[in-house]
């Protein structure tokens, strides 16, 4: 058997918060490596390119950012050159309360000081990736164990992976866990086990976009607009429960970004098409006949992401949730360090809360 393949430090997710800490580790001349079991990068920052150009992308995962709020995305976007856009806002909100009740109210909108990415967020994970060394990121690489070993001086920890469906093993003296703590809990053995209150801990702490199923319907002209509609609509009857004008920003073509009220079991129960078929016809009872022109429709259902959702998270409603306060960020005596929008102190389930998360785990190993 080969001997394992050494870095100094390994990075376990490359998410946003991966990716962010391996930057600054290889600008700090770190050698460091990040091992992501999906077939791409960006965890759950998701942005199909839907039109002719570059900046033509949607978010199907998170998409809103609140500069005025999240001062380290604000400065990252900066450094990275990257522009943002106003959420477009203007016309009139609709309030969908029955089947045939539809209300109306004159410029209200719950997101006058929302802004998203210019060619979606996904742009910051490109341009993040360009930054890196080749070779960096190894992709279709899923991590099954982890194992504290007594060798002296050495490296004092062995991954045990599948690299593109083969084992392959790594050895570190650090690494960092930018994953969501369930996935961690219920994907990763850990040799010795971890305590169980911490098990139980990260088991009870949802993972964020984990239940939620987005739809974007694309069209070849905004029609809400001509009817002075904003686009956004709020409904207590569904299936979909808010809708926005998700639109990319250099408008080469518009969209409706709608998230589906109903919860992952509630929607595995249903026939193929039956959603769709429910989503196009509340359109056409809140937009009127120019929503039936739709060119495409993007469909993202986070519970059936492997790497996003564990069987705890499929009765939840999509809901933000509450993240707890005690979380542990490091383990093993700070070789097992924590990172993820789901650590986050302050930011919990937002982008900027997996920088902050990033941050953190950046002092502790700076400190150590």
């Amino acid at each position: 058997m080969s001997a394992p393949e050494y870095h100094s430090i390994i990075i376990i997710g490359a998410g946003l918060s991966g990716l962010f800490t391996a930057w600054k580790l290889q600008q700090d001349k770190y050698d460091v490596i990040v091992l992501e079991a999906r077939d791409r990068m960006g965890g759950r920052i998701l942005s199909p390119q839907i039109g002719g150009t570059k900046d033509s992308c949607i978010d199907m995962g998170p998409a809103w950012i609140w500069p005025e709020f999240q001062p380290r995305l604000k400065r990252l976007l900066s450094t990275l050159n990257v522009g943002i856009f106003k959420q477009n806002t203007n016309g009139d909100m609709l309030y969908e309360l029955d089947a045939n009740t539809v209300e109306r109210y004159d410029d209200q909108s719950s997101h006058e000081m929302s802004y998203r990415i210019e060619g979606g967020a996904n742009k910051l994970l490109k341009i993040l990736q360009t930054e890196l060394i080749d070779k960096t990121v190894l992709l279709n690489t899923p991590v099954k164990s982890i194992h504290k070993i007594n060798s002296g001086s050495g490296p004092g920890l062995n991954i045990n992976a599948l690299k593109d469906g083969k084992p392959k093993t790594y050895s570190t003296n650090q690494i960092v866990l930018a994953l969501p703590p369930r996935i961690i809990d219920s994907t990763i053995n850990f040799h010795p086990s971890l305590p169980a209150e911490l098990s139980r801990l990260w088991e009870n702490t949802p993972t964020w976009m984990a239940g939620h199923c987005k739809m974007v319907f694309i069209y070849e002209k905004p029609f809400w607009r001509k009817q002075k509609l904003s686009g956004e609509v709020f409904s207590r009857y569904g299936p979909l429960t808010e809708i926005y004008d998700g639109s990319p920003a250099d408008e080469s073509c518009f969209a409706l970004t709608s998230f589906v009220g109903l919860n992952a079991d509630q929607r595995k129960q249903m026939k193929s098409g039956q959603l769709i078929d429910m989503s196009l016809a509340q359109l056409q009872r809140l937009f009127g006949e120019g929503s039936k022109m739709v060119k495409d429709i993007q469909i993202k259902d986070w519970s059936l992401d492997q790497y996003t959702t564990t069987e705890t998270d499929l009765s939840s409603m999509p809901r933000h949730p509450q993240y707890p306060a005690n979380m542990p960020r490091a383990l093993w005596s700070d070789q097992l360090i924590l990172a993820g929008t789901e650590t986050a102190r302050e930011h919990g389930g937002y982008i900027e809360g997996a920088i902050e998360s990033a941050q953190e785990a950046l002092a502790l190993i700076r400190s150590t």
